[in-house]
């Protein structure tokens, strides 16, 4: 019997949830364009070839939804940028899209040395989970970019609720038989609970943001559309808590995999550290430093390839629709796993191996188009992938200037947790040592 079919109601669910990242691997493992199996009643394929992949996400975009399974994360989401479908997706895009432009980002640059600078000038040398470190750095400067308010008493709330409702929304995402949301289970509840507390934090930023004119929030409340309607205090709510987590959750998890993969790799670590010395001429860099951080950029390429945040994405069909020679029903699941293309052995050669040299000006050198996915695609393709890039190149840069970073001796064993987004199980404890003027 081949090894895609399965007699289990289920189908492929329970090998998939048993460990995702190895059900990918072995997928990988038969070579073929697409594969098909199920998830107990839910036809999925599995796209593996690039041209399949640019296929869904551009030239037929339009035959497709976000797809189901990751509607669990609308009581959290809404129908914010991430969650939002046609007219209203495109209509609020056109309205967020401004403050990500490239030129737009550059301002930012200072506000995110700044906030590293405050977060890291009270260290003290020796062990760190600096995990929590970045995630709250990360966590300050979207709320001070976009949203013009702080949330630092906030960080650790932010941080436990954010993993409570991720962790249920995956075990949802996962299961066949769930139960209604309105029932007050144990699970049910501490999600509720978790997503009472990240609004609480939510509309504090919304009610303390007053600066006019310079920051999103402060645009969005603004913002009329043709009939001169503002926007509504829920899908303001909704699109305030999508930049809010998405915006700081993912870029955390990208740079907490680059210090460990540094950490692994001292060679590549060293040419970083010697890059950041000789282009930063303070503890933070500016923005033209940033443009001259090359081999810094492609760590970070290199990092996202094997350790991608958003690890696996789906769409479902609107209608029947063909792709490539594969007939996908109206209904059915395409997903696509940014984890296993950028792992493909048809595609990158030595596929495990950490090598930064395999980028160039910011592409995958000899692979084809939507290989390399970190952002995702099309239409829909991250609107805050520019400020991401310049802010992991702020913050890296600006530990690397200031401290000495080494594997912490009672540091737990790193896995792969793939949630909502691939994560460092346990997170990443290191050791480390402030650099005396001498040296930075």
């Amino acid at each position: 019997m081949h090894k895609w079919k399965s007699r289990s109601p289920l189908g492929q669910l329970p090998a998939f949830k048993k460990d995702p990242l190895a059900f990918l691997m072995e997928m990988e493992e038969t070579q073929k364009p697409v594969t098909r199996f199920r998830f107990a009643h839910r036809p999925v394929f599995m796209l593996m070839h690039p041209a399949l992949i640019q296929e869904v996400l551009v030239r037929k975009a339009d035959s497709f939804y976000k797809s189901k399974p990751f509607q669990e994360l609308e009581p959290l989401l809404g129908k914010g940028l991430l969650l939002s479908e046609g007219q209203l997706h495109k209509q609020q895009r056109r309205k967020i899209q401004p403050f990500f432009t490239p030129k737009h980002i550059q301002r930012y640059c200072e506000t995110m040395g700044r906030v590293v600078t405050e977060h890291t000038s009270l260290w003290k040398d020796g062990e760190r989970l600096i995990s929590e470190d970045i995630r709250s750095v990360t966590l300050q400067i979207i709320t001070e970019t976009m949203f013009g308010t702080e949330v630092r008493a906030d960080h650790d709330k932010v941080g436990q609720q954010l993993d409570t409702a991720m962790e249920i929304a995956t075990e949802r995402i996962r299961s066949v038989f769930k139960s209604p949301r309105s029932w007050k289970t144990v699970r049910n509840k501490l999600f509720d609970d978790a997503v009472d507390q990240l609004d609480e934090v939510v509309y504090s930023i919304i009610h303390q943001a007053h600066a006019p004119g310079e920051h999103l929030l402060s645009v969005m409340k603004d913002a009329e559309d043709a009939d001169g309607n503002k926007m509504e205090a829920r899908q303001l709510r909704d699109e305030v808590m999508t930049v809010f987590l998405a915006g700081h959750e993912t870029t955390a998890s990208a740079l907490i995999w680059t210090l460990h993969l540094l950490m692994k790799h001292p060679d590549c670590y060293q040419k970083v550290e010697s890059e950041i010395e000789q282009t930063l001429s303070s503890d933070t860099p500016s923005v033209e430093e940033t443009g001259n951080l090359l081999y810094t950029k492609k760590v970070i390429l290199e990092s996202m390839r094997l350790y991608p945040p958003a690890w696996m994405f789906g769409r479902r069909a609107k209608e029947d629709v063909n792709i490539g020679s594969t007939f996908i029903k109206k209904g059915a699941t395409v997903m696509v796993s940014p984890y296993l293309m950028h792992r493909h052995r048809r595609y990158i050669d030595y596929p495990e191996e950490f090598l930064p040299e395999r980028f160039e000006d910011g592409r995958l050198l000899g692979g084809p188009d939507y290989l390399y996915l970190p952002f995702g695609g099309g239409p829909r393709v991250c609107i805050g992938q520019h400020f991401a890039m310049l802010e992991m190149l702020v913050i890296l840069s600006s530990l690397i200037k200031s401290y000495t970073f080494a594997p912490s001796s009672d540091a737990f064993p790193v896995k792969a947790e793939p949630l909502v987004t691939l994560r460092m199980k346990h997170g990443l404890k290191v050791q480390l040592s402030k650099k005396g003027a001498g040296n930075g």
